[in-house]
C-alpha cells in the first residue's frame, strides 16, 4: 500500500467508495509505513492487541519505533480496530504517526520559481544558517511540506511566505516534482465535481456528477470548535502552510501542514495531519483533518488546480477554474 506522502490510489481496497452505512475495512489506520512516531506523552505497550490486555511497557512522546505489522484487535475507539505490533507487544494506532526514514535525497538546484519539498525523515533539524555547526532552531516533522527558495552548502532555504525562514539539510527533504501535484481528472468539468463531508460519519467523499470517486475517513471540528455546516467552495490552496491559533492550553503553531484547501474566510480547510492518526473521530479546531496522502489527492482533484510556482492558488472562474463546491452536512 502507498506510504504517507505518496499519491493515494482511491481504488485500493481500503479506499473504495463505501456506502455510509457500510463498516470500514478492518485495517483502517495504517498505510504500511515501517516506522511510527509516538504521539502521546506516554503510550502503553500491551501484551495483546487489546486495551484490556496486560500492559508490558511504555513509550515516550516522539519516540520512533519500528512497526513489525498491523493487526486487527479490540480498539479503544469503535472507529479503529487497528493495532501495531512493535518489539515487546502492541500499541494502538490512533496515536502513532506513520513515518519513514529516507535521509539521502539528492541535492537538487532550485530555480528562480522555487520548489516544494517534503520531509522524509522522522525529524529534520531547522537551522538559521546553512551549516551543521549552526544551532538547531526547531525540528520539522516527517511529511511536512515546505516552500524552498534556494540551495546552499547542501541545505535548502525555506521561506514560509510570511513569518519564519530557515534552512533544512537537503538530504532530509525530497523535492516534490510539479507532476506529483498536477491535476487529477482535469477532463471532468469543474461544475461536475463536488466534495461532501459527513460530520456524523466523519467521512469525505468526492463526486464526479453522481459517481463517488474517492471516500476516506476524516476528523472534523470538536464540539467546541465545530466544522461549519453548509455549502462552501475552495477559496485558496497552499501546498504547505503554517497554521497557528487558539489560546491557552488549546493554542497551536504547526509548520508545514501539507496540501491545504481553504473553504471559507474563517480559515477552515481540508489538509493533511501529522499530530494524530485517529481519523473517524472529531479532533480539530474546525478544519477537516486527513491523512497527508488523502489530502494530496483532494488538493490535486479540486479546482482551482494548484500553481506549483506560487505561494497560493486562487479561483479564477473566467479562466475556467472556479472553486470546487464543498458541502458539509451533519
Amino acid at each position: 500500500m502507498a506510504g504517507v506522502g505518496l499519491m493515494w490510489n482511491p481504488r485500493l481496497l481500503n479506499d473504495e467508495p463505501l456506502p455510509e452505512e457500510a463498516a470500514p475495512p478492518p485495517i483502517t489506520h495504517w498505510d504500511g509505513s515501517p516506522l511510527g512516531r509516538i504521539l502521546l506523552n506516554w503510550m502503553r505497550v500491551y501484551e495483546e492487541p487489546s486495551w484490556r490486555a496486560r500492559v508490558v511497557g511504555g513509550l515516550n512522546y516522539n519516540t520512533i519505533v519500528p512497526v513489525l505489522g498491523a493487526v486487527v484487535g479490540e480498539g479503544l475507539y469503535h472507529t479503529n480496530s487497528t493495532w501495531l505490533e512493535v518489539e515487546g507487544g502492541y500499541i494502538y494506532s490512533s496515536w502513532v504517526q506513520p513515518v519513514n526514514n529516507v535521509p539521502d535525497n539528492p541535492v537538487i538546484p532550485i530555480g528562480e520559481g522555487g520548489a516544494w519539498g517534503t520531509v522524509t525523515v522522522p525529524f529534520a533539524e531547522a537551522r538559521t544558517i546553512p551549516s551543521l555547526d549552526a544551532p538547531v532552531w526547531t525540528r520539522m516533522i516527517y511529511s511536512t511540506v515546505h516552500r524552498i527558495v534556494g540551495e546552499e552548502n547542501g541545505f535548502y532555504h525555506i521561506d514560509e511566505g510570511y513569518g519564519a525562514a530557515y534552512w533544512l539539510r537537503a538530504g532530509d527533504v525530497r523535492i516534490i516534482p510539479p507532476e506529483e501535484v498536477g491535476p487529477i481528472s482535469p477532463h471532468v468539468p469543474p461544475e461536475e465535481k463536488r466534495i461532501e463531508i459527513s460530520i456524523r460519519n466523519q467521512r469525505l467523499t468526492a463526486f464526479e456528477g453522481d459517481q463517488p470517486v474517492f471516500s476516506v475517513l476524516v476528523s472534523t471540528g470538536m464540539p467546541g470548535t465545530p466544522t461549519p455546516l453548509g455549502e462552501f467552495t475552495v477559496l485558496r490552496k497552499r501546498h504547505g502552510h503554517r497554521m497557528a491559533g487558539g489560546l491557552g492550553p488549546g493554542a497551536y503553531n504547526l509548520p508545514g501542514i501539507p496540501y491545504v484547501c481553504y473553504i471559507n474566510r474563517r480559515w477552515v480547510a481540508t489538509h493533511g495531519t501529522y499530530w494524530h492518526n485517529d481519523y473517524g473521530r472529531m479532533h480539530s479546531h474546525g478544519c477537516i483533518n486527513m491523512l497527508p496522502s488523502h489530502a494530496q489527492w483532494v488538493f490535486r482533484w479540486t479546482t482551482p488546480y494548484p500553481n506549483y510556482f506560487t505561494f497560493e492558488t486562487l479561483p479564477d472562474a473566467e479562466a475556467g477554474q472556479p472553486g470546487t463546491r464543498v458541502i458539509v452536512t451533519y
